[in-house]
């Protein structure tokens, strides 16, 4: 077993071996003698040792060794990968795995020993009648290859007939300890879980999450272009940005910079907001027979629509956007059916998908208006799309349908007090709690991030939907608190604190976290898609900061309490 259900008191409570492993290093480096033994913590009969040297995140030489023992044993690695060096910078840290705990794989149980869940944690060794490949945890996070691609990269290198792989390749996984130290006059070294630090629940406090959002802002902020774009996905391994897009992310990602502008009033964002907001209408924008329309790859989504109104409706600016506003606003009403329900795409027609998203988007919208100039027949409206949808959602629950309702149904009650909206969040919330995962004791950094195994149609774990669903619970939270309902608020409130630890695990928070990182401008204060994807996407951070700024105006310091 990798690990029991100790696992997080083991991971955590290492101070001494930290400290001792950076003075070995050190020294090792050096050519002197290490001032202290080999941590006996680390002591395994079967160890291999994996080094990597690295210099503010590029690797400049890597090494495995499997002789000798205990220090020796990391002595031969560290002059391997010395040796290796084909320039003369120096490095600045060490990447350190200590792998142990081998045992063979069946090639036919391969997905079960090898799910994206260890990813990270376990290691793959694959051996052929020629070669031996090794692959640690670490490397695994860096590279952001899956096992299964590193399977096929050997199969094709080596030659192998895919048809009798379980004859010619033999696979072993096994633990390791991960460990990165920092070389120089004050060595140190920092245990990693999953190539990170794990992030613990008491963490999770008013500054520490304060400090979420402003690296959150920083981010995004660094990441709109001269022109005016937003980065849509960026791969921190390669140091490459996709050149792939959304438009209902983009805008989402709009509405996070203007709501940012509340919270600093500094000069620069009103300036980067308005660049990007007319990047995006320049580019996307045009009008047809009067209605505004967002259109992307020969397509036109109502949550397209929807967010590029909402944005302009909460810009300052607001009224340099009237004219295209109101043409967006008149292409929501005509997606809007006398049943309450909404077509979902203006292009193509016939396309009429996408039910949990985008009807949620155009809601939160039209509810915004209804706020501002109360207007009964909106409000008759928005009424008649609730009960239509509550029925929808009822007959086939999702969780992406959650947070958009729920926000859109907060305003509304906030507006109306009308009690059927008030149990109708309260309904849906309650459901949504059971898709946070609690993590079995091999896991303690999944913890809080909504996903249910088993369930898996609702889709994949993803750092966007946690963050999403944090923006629709805090919603839900206000609400308890507003009607006395101590039960709920507390489910909700325990539930929100940690999905933000889960957040917080997922972040590119300091150079530890980027430790092969070399771009680290364009990455920290990101967030990865998943503890063991580091691809980071523009909604990951958007919905992320916004859930972030408004559970910091609604929790009081109390609510951090665990």
């Amino acid at each position: 077993m990798l690990l029991g259900d100790t696992a997080r008191a083991e991971v955590t409570g290492s101070a001494q071996v930290e400290v001792s492993l950076a003075r070995i290093v050190q020294a090792l480096w050096e050519g002197s003698a290490p001032p202290t033994p080999f941590p006996m913590a680390l002591a395994y009969d079967d160890a291999m040792v994996y080094v990597a040297l690295r210099r503010k995140g590029r690797k400049l030489a890597e090494a495995w060794t499997e002789q000798d023992q205990g220090l020796d044993q990391l002595r031969t690695a560290l002059l391997d990968a010395r040796g290796r060096l084909m320039q003369p910078e120096q490095p600045d840290t060490v990447e350190l795995v200590i792998a142990h705990g081998f045992e063979p794989v069946p090639y036919d149980q391969r997905a079960a020993a090898f799910s994206n869940l260890q990813r990270g944690i376990r290691g793959i060794e694959l051996r052929s009648s020629s070669a031996v490949s090794r692959h640690g945890p670490t490397e695994m996070i860096a590279s952001n290859r899956s096992f299964e691609r590193i399977l096929q990269r050997f199969v094709e290198q080596q030659g192998l007939s895919g048809s009798d792989l379980s004859n010619s390749l033999a696979l072993r996984r096994f633990a390791a300890d991960q460990f990165l130290v920092s070389l120089g006059p004050a060595p140190a070294a920092v245990r990693l879980f999953r190539g990170k630090r794990l992030i613990e629940p008491d963490a999770v406090t008013r500054e520490a999450v304060a400090a979420l959002g402003q690296r959150l802002a920083l981010w995004m902020v660094r990441n709109v272009r001269t022109d005016g774009r937003i980065t849509y996905k960026y791969w921190p391994s390669s140091g490459r940005a996709s050149s792939a897009n959304n438009m209902i992310r983009q805008w989402m990602a709009t509405l996070a910079l203007i709501r940012l502008a509340r919270w600093d009033e500094g000069p620069a964002l009103p300036a980067l907001i308005d660049r990007n907001i007319r990047y995006n209408l320049r580019h996307f924008y045009r009008e047809s027979d009067g209605l505004g329309l967002i259109e992307f790859d020969d397509k036109v989504k109502l949550g397209a629509v929807a967010l590029a109104a909402l944005a302009i409706a909460e810009h300052r600016n607001r009224a340099d956007f009237r004219a295209q506003e109101l043409a967006l606003r008149r292409t929501i009403e005509q997606l809007w059916a006398a049943d309450g329900s909404f077509r979902t795409f203006f292009k193509p027609a016939e396309r009429n998908d996408n039910q949990n998203f985008y009807p949620g988007e155009a809601l939160l919208y039209l509810a915004s208006l209804y706020r501002e100039s109360g207007n009964d027949a909106l409000r008759q409206r928005l009424m008649r799309s609730f009960r239509h949808y509550q029925d929808w959602h009822r007959a086939e629950r999702n969780p992406a349908f959650v947070p958009w309702h729920s926000m859109t149904y907060s305003v509304l009650w906030q507006e109306t007090g009308d009690p059927a909206l008030r149990d109708w969040i309260f309904e849906m919330n309650d459901w949504l709690l059971g898709m946070q995962q609690r993590a079995p004791g091999a896991y303690p950094d999944i913890d809080g991030r909504f996903y249910d195994p088993d369930r898996p149609h609702f889709g994949p774990p993803h750092a966007s939907s946690t963050a999403v669903y944090l923006e629709g619970l805090v919603e839900a939270f206000r609400l308890a608190r507003a009607t006395g309902d101590a039960d709920r608020s507390e489910a909700y409130r325990l539930s929100i604190l940690r999905g933000l630890r889960s957040l917080m695990q997922l972040q590119f928070g300091d150079e530890t976290d980027m430790y092969y990182v070399s771009k680290r401008e364009r990455v920290g204060g990101g967030l990865r898609t998943t503890v063991y994807d580091n691809e980071i996407r523009v909604d990951n951070v958007q919905h992320a900061l916004m859930a972030v700024l408004e559970i910091l105006t609604v929790f009081r310091d109390s609510d951090f309490r665990q």
